[in-house]
């Protein structure tokens, strides 16, 4: 097959190194893996040396480890976090939409059973609400800073990298950005697990990546950071293993997320929203430019892009998308029936809608409520969180 497996191996005697390749290899073909083959299988090598599975176990069950993630490469952890009942005490607003928040993350977690790992990380006061509506088992009794789990968790799900989350949220203050992002930090520790940090400040809802090399944000990121584009692209590539990486004009000038403009569908596949001029040339030129060959598919979204107000209804590719699956938010219209339509003609993965009128109005929806792992770093967490 022309993959130099070898070469991703750290200094093992001869002997183990070729007994994992082939094994590997083997596992692989008999689990069914598709083409590209060899990125998937790079990717697992990886993802376990990062984790340190290969330095820590000896040669027999070094074998035994890979072998058999070979057959859950392509799961993934997905988590959501609770809305909190003690929040409502003070806060009228939170409290008008708690009940519909709780709504979505069921609707949510029941689309995701069966295909892909899902955890809710919920308080004990706010637990009842839960119960009989999901599985016990994937309640996790914990806390978390609030909903919005993809932009102060990690980025990159087989190689996690924690950016500095930004104060866009909380009006310039990033003393409360890092505050909440602390918040994070306690719970992964308490469970066992940290991640690689850097202290350039990015939300994750401004990467949208197709886990293959092929990265997006905005110009948010550069100025952030005060970077040129040829820096941006430099720290992107470095932090995130990315090989190109496309820079666009944001469509909002709050949050600046690029997860509310394009999504993967596929590793050389891209969906997009069908902005109005100029900035759909903006963005279809960047697009072509960062990635030569893409195949570009624009959808419709159901809103008004001169009067957005953060909303994101009516934004189907605010989508969560996993190695098998795509959850895409539908909002009980046409649009979301034809968006639906148009992914699916345009992926091998397989599509499910998750109602998410409930939640759009708070400024975001499926992508935005997940953070996502897998590989061993999910593993390590589903493990300490069943404990």
């Amino acid at each position: 097959m022309g993959i130099d497996l070898i070469g991703w191996l750290p200094q093992f005697p001869g002997s183990c190194k070729v007994n994992i390749t082939v094994r590997v290899v083997q596992r692989a073909v008999s689990a069914g893996l598709h083409l590209p083959m060899e990125g998937r299988i790079f990717r697992l090598i990886r993802a376990f040396a990062t984790a340190g599975a290969m330095t820590l176990l000896g040669c027999a069950s070094l074998f035994t480890t890979v072998a058999f993630a070979g057959d859950a490469e392509e799961e993934f952890l997905l988590v959501i976090a609770a809305p909190s009942i003690g929040d409502t005490e003070d806060d009228p607003l939170f409290a008008d939409v708690f009940q519909n928040i709780v709504d979505f993350d069921v609707a949510y977690a029941n689309s995701v059973l069966g295909h892909d790992q899902i955890r809710i990380v919920v308080d004990e006061a706010t637990r009842p609400f839960f119960e009989g509506r999901v599985p016990d088992e994937i309640l996790v009794d914990a806390e978390l800073p609030h909903i919005w789990m993809r932009d102060y968790t990690t980025i990159n799900p087989f190689n996690p990298v924690q950016f500095r989350y930004t104060a866009a949220s909380f009006e310039g203050d990033q003393a409360e950005a890092d505050y909440m992002q602390d918040g994070f930090s306690r719970f992964i520790n308490n469970f066992g697990l940290s991640f690689e940090k850097t202290d350039y400040v990015l939300d994750g809802g401004n990467i949208v990546d197709n886990y293959a090399g092929r990265v997006v944000t905005t110009d948010r990121f550069l100025e952030d950071n005060d970077l040129s584009e040829e820096e941006g692209r430099a720290v992107l590539r470095q932090l995130l293993g990315a090989q190109e990486v496309a820079i666009l004009p944001p469509d909002d000038d709050i949050l600046a997320h690029s997860d509310g403009m394009v999504m993967f569908t596929e590793e050389n596949t891209i969906i997009v929203n069908r902005y109005p001029e100029p900035l759909r040339s903006e963005i279809l030129d960047e697009l072509q430019t960062a990635f030569p060959g893409i195949e570009i598919v624009e959808i419709e979204a159901a809103l008004d892009w001169d009067d957005k107000e953060g909303g994101a209804c009516g934004i189907n590719v605010n989508a969560t998308v996993t190695g098998d699956y795509i959850y895409m938010p539908h909002f009980g219209d046409g649009v979301s029936d034809r968006a639906l339509e148009t992914i699916r003609a345009h992926t091998t993965k397989t599509v499910i809608p998750v109602p998410a009128n409930k939640v759009c109005d708070l400024g975001g929806s499926v992508r935005c409520l997940t953070w996502q792992l897998s590989g061993p770093t999910a593993v390590r967490l589903l493990s300490a969180m069943s404990e």
